[in-house]
């Protein structure tokens, strides 16, 4: 049985898919050999002898190395120097700067660090997460990871295996692990 891979159509022979018309193999099926039919021309030609000799006339084709011709020697001492080196002089031109673009590699302000949030935004979602959870209440995506200290639980919280503290009893909002059954 052989199952299309662009529309999952199972058929039992063929080079094609039935459906989708997606060739199935780079060559037909074993048995699907298509016998020539009787006077037509065939398309391919016979092998020319034809000869190696090159044209007389035409100009060899460059290869390699000998494609390059070698460089010129370098000028003496202190020729090189008093060469010109461009035709034209520099030419002064006066910028002024445009009124509308804002500078703002020029100067850098000089406050504090920009305090990270409290809270972490789903970059997908945008739902904002509690301090701690690793996955989106809302989509299920995984959370930047905030550099802030965690929030320490209370006495009832717990730690969960994935980092967040849990402080409801029940699972872990960030990863659904269960609470730690303790012994007493």
């Amino acid at each position: 049985m052989i199952v299309c891979p662009v529309c999952d159509h199972p058929q039992a022979l063929g080079s094609e898919c039935e459906v989708c018309g997606k060739r199935l193999a780079l060559h037909g099926v074993a048995g699907d050999e298509v016998p020539p039919l009787d006077g037509l021309e065939p398309t391919l030609f016979a092998a020319v002898q034809a000869q190696d000799d090159s044209v007389p006339g035409l100009e060899p084709t460059r290869v390699g190395e000998e494609a390059f011709p070698p460089l010129p020697p370098p000028p003496p001492d202190g020729l090189a120097e008093a060469l010109e080196p461009t035709r034209a002089a520099p030419v002064e031109v006066d910028v002024a700067p445009a009124p509308d673009v804002e500078r703002t590699g020029a100067e850098l302000p000089d406050a504090e660090r920009t305090p990270l949030p409290a809270f972490v935004t789903c970059r997908y979602c945008r739902t904002p997460a509690m301090p701690g959870e690793r996955l989106c209440g809302r989509c299920g995506m995984r959370l930047p990871l905030a550099g802030g200290a965690p929030v320490e639980a209370g006495p009832a919280g717990w730690r969960c295996g994935c980092g967040a503290w849990v402080v409801t009893s029940g699972s872990c909002p960030a990863c659904g692990a269960r609470a730690p059954v303790t012994a007493g």
